[in-house]
């Protein structure tokens, strides 16, 4: 089962892409998830406001019997980032994607037609 929801590039839409991401979890039972989710799709969302010049967002979250994958769409396909730590944990920029990895059991940024995509996946309750 998939939603998809596109959003203008602006600086309220990693807020409301994490309510949504977060609504979604609690309406079909994963809210044992719901806080990594939240994170890790507001690190994805964020960088792509950042990062990018792109006029639209776009986040697709599919969730399967064991997981929920969610990819984050932008249409610039300039930048394809890729995971780093930081110098350390206390800076501000530079540690999204590491965060994301530390919470995901997989993490990938992929370049396609119209951009490129971000797309982690975390798994529900024993799957973890």
């Amino acid at each position: 089962m998939s939603y998809r929801m596109t959003a203008p590039r602006a600086a309220t839409t990693p807020k409301v892409v994490r309510d949504w991401l977060v609504l979604l979890l609690v309406t079909f039972g994963h809210e044992e998830i719901a806080d990594q989710a939240r994170l890790c799709a507001s690190e994805a969302v964020t960088n792509a406001y950042q990062h990018t010049r792109a006029d639209r967002i776009t986040v697709e979250v599919s969730l399967g019997s064991a997981a929920v994958t969610v990819s984050v769409d932008d249409d610039r396909p300039e930048w394809l980032p890729s995971p780093r730590p930081p110098t350390t944990w206390r800076e501000e920029h530079g540690r999204g994607l590491a965060l994301i990895r530390a919470h995901a059991a997989e993490l990938r940024a992929i370049p396609n037609d119209t951009g490129k995509r971000v797309q982690f996946t975390l798994a529900y309750g024993e799957a973890a």
